[in-house]
């Protein structure tokens, strides 16, 4: 709607007096009878925010480690090992950083007799976020030479991920579960089994070996982004109860961060054109862009 101000100055009987009219919406400017020229200054809408952008992908879990083993080492040979369990693996996602944002758009423009007085600028998009770390393998069961006795220590990886059983005995010790997305993987103890992973997603620990004919099983493999593998179970020798522990589990990735917000758009920079030539008494139509302005003077003519 039009706002006008009318100037009191006369340059000269019988001559128009000089006047403005501001436009803050849309309208028809009625030029006065006996104005030709006139000048108008205005702007158009603000820019708007660029988007933010986008969260980077998860880093995934670690992998389980592989149970002790035993080794043949000398001339002598007492008997042959049971086979030992590898590791379970672990879920990949894209590994990437987040894309970053569209920038927004610039500011619609104001127009009047043919001129446009332009909006403000975009708001650039914001940055993407970075991709999640990864989580660690847990320790593996280790080995030990025959005749050498039992190793026995092993850890889990971090964060999360179970330690390894200890064996005894006869009896290799059971893998670590690997680290769920929520939860910690199971582990720690003295037992055969392989141990839970962790929800959602961890890898169960393989079962340890058990003399005379019971080989260790592989540790199961984490089956959703950032959950971790659990690890396989550790082997065992008699007649010397030598026996080894199973191998930890791993630890789970962290979440990706996420992209930061976009730029807020400009305001627009006022505009303005002189000396336009006008019919006097004619209508022209005003085109205002939501929260821009269209002013329209004259000098006494």
């Amino acid at each position: 709607m039009a706002i006008g101000t009318g100037k009191v100055g006369l340059l000269g009987a019988g001559i128009v007096p000089g006047g403005s009219e501001t436009f803050n919406s849309s309208g028809t400017f009625s030029v006065p009878s006996g104005v030709s020229t006139v000048s108008s200054s205005g702007k158009g809408a603000a820019g708007s925010s660029g988007n933010a952008g986008n969260s980077g992908s998860d880093g995934h879990g670690g992998g389980g480690s592989p149970g002790g083993r035993i080794v043949i080492e000398g001339p002598f040979a007492p008997g042959t090992p049971l086979n030992y369990g590898g590791g379970g693996g672990y879920a990949t996602g894209p590994g990437a950083s987040g894309n970053p944002g569209n920038a927004g758009s610039t500011g619609p423009s104001s127009t009047v007799f043919c001129s446009s007085f332009p909006g403000g600028a975009a708001g650039n998009g914001g940055a993407g976020g970075n991709v999640g770390t990864n989580g660690n393998q847990g320790n593996g069961g280790g080995w030990v030479a025959v005749g050498g006795g039992s190793y026995n220590t092993t850890a889990g990886g971090t964060p999360g991920g179970g330690s390894g059983m200890v064996g005894f005995t006869i009896v290799g010790g059971g893998g670590g579960g690997g680290a769920g997305v929520s939860n910690n993987g199971a582990g720690g103890g003295a037992d055969r089994s392989g141990q839970d992973g962790g929800n959602p997603g961890g890898g169960r620990g393989g079962d340890g070996a058990l003399w005379p004919s019971a080989n260790a099983t592989n540790g199961s493999p984490g089956s959703v982004v950032r959950s971790a593998g659990g690890g396989g179970g550790g082997t065992v020798l008699s007649p010397n109860s030598q026996n080894t522990a199973g191998g930890g589990g791993g630890g789970r990735g962290s979440a990706g961060s996420g992209g930061s917000g976009g730029n807020p758009g400009s305001a627009a920079n006022t505009t303005t054109y002189n000396c336009q030539a006008v019919t006097p008494a004619a209508s022209y139509p005003v085109s205002v862009a939501s929260g821009g302005q269209v002013v329209i003077s004259w000098n006494p003519q």
